[in-house]
């Protein structure tokens, strides 16, 4: 154990962020500039796997704490307008960091700042930070390909099939769920795959993003994601899957940091471009695997065809068998 002790947090901002440029952030911070510490990081539930590379201690929020979590913002909450972390949090991280003080000389608390979120940051080709590929463990990882087997030899793809309410609104990059589960029939019946829905529970009364599941069948299995290890199961159902497939969202660059994963992704006009940055590029072999549709403007996305979409995703399918 060294004699100073860096915390990373808290951490509760949009997922996008966090993973995109603020981890990165982070790691590349203690590698350099706190190698001498030992290292805490405070976040959500389930994803101690992102941070576990160079970190010490993960701590996840308690459910009852993480239950006033409504409002993601860039690296806070949305609270009165403005991008804040809320005191309950800082009360958390300052109550465990005062049980170390006895036993380290110094303790830092390295926070989010929402100057390091500006588009400075987020539309810059290459952000300060260091960027990462994980993987999953060989336990999560036997469990998860037992959990997605089918009983035929087909190709399976994992879809995320993304929704959002902001204010009881439907969000302007979703896309109408009457044409997911057309997407998805014509996957299974024409294209001839297996799917694995990718569920994110959505908390009532939230803008937090979630996706959707549909009912179980013979080349349709729908899994929630949640729990300790829910993030690390992701990274197990994307090392072993053919392809993925994500609705438009900053979520879509997750595969992004799988090696060698293949993704196809639906984005609109206003938002497609943010997934061609140069880190991006760097961590997908220049976008060898990855394939971004962003026809449609924003609102325009929700009736948008489901055919349509479907000879896209096929022809980026047919390139990759």
């Amino acid at each position: 154990m060294n004699k100073k002790l860096v915390i990373f947090g808290p951490w509760c901002g949009e997922y996008c962020y966090e993973l995109s440029w603020w981890i990165p952030e982070i790691r590349k911070r203690r590698n350099e500039d706190f190698k001498d510490y030992d290292a805490f990081a405070f976040g959500f539930n389930g994803r101690k796997v992102l941070y576990q590379d160079f970190t010490d201690k993960y701590f996840a929020y308690p459910e009852e704490l993480e239950d006033t979590l409504k409002y993601p913002a860039t690296c806070g909450e949305h609270i009165n307008g403005k991008d804040i972390i809320p005191d309950n949090l800082t009360e958390y991280v300052n109550l465990i960091g005062q049980s170390y003080l006895d036993r380290y000389d110094e303790i830092l608390v390295y926070r989010p700042n929402r100057q390091n979120f500006t588009p400075r940051v987020t539309m810059a080709e290459t952000p300060y930070g260091e960027y990462y590929h994980y993987s999953a463990s060989s336990e999560i990882t036997n469990a998860v390909k037992n959990e997605i087997a089918f009983d035929n030899e087909r190709d399976t793809v994992a879809v995320m099939a993304r929704i959002r309410y902001r204010q009881g609104n439907v969000c302007k990059l979703d896309w109408n769920p009457d044409h997911w589960k057309t997407f998805i029939n014509m996957l299974t019946d024409k294209l001839k795959v297996n799917v694995v829905m990718i569920g994110i529970p959505r908390k009532d009364d939230s803008s937090s993003g979630g996706s959707l599941t549909f009912e179980n069948s013979e080349y349709v299995k729908s899994i929630v994601f949640s729990g300790p290890d829910s993030v690390e199961r992701q990274i197990a159902l994307l090392q072993h899957t053919k392809c993925s497939i994500y609705g438009a969202s900053g979520t879509a660059v997750f595969p992004f940091f799988i090696k060698n994963a293949a993704s196809f992704t639906q984005q609109t006009v206003e938002e497609g471009f943010r997934l061609k940055f140069q880190w991006e590029k760097d961590l997908t072999d220049n976008l060898k695997r990855i394939e971004v549709f962003d026809k449609y403007k924003n609102w325009d996305l929700y009736e948008s065809p489901a055919d349509e979409l479907y000879t896209e995703f096929k022809n980026f399918y047919e390139k990759l068998i």
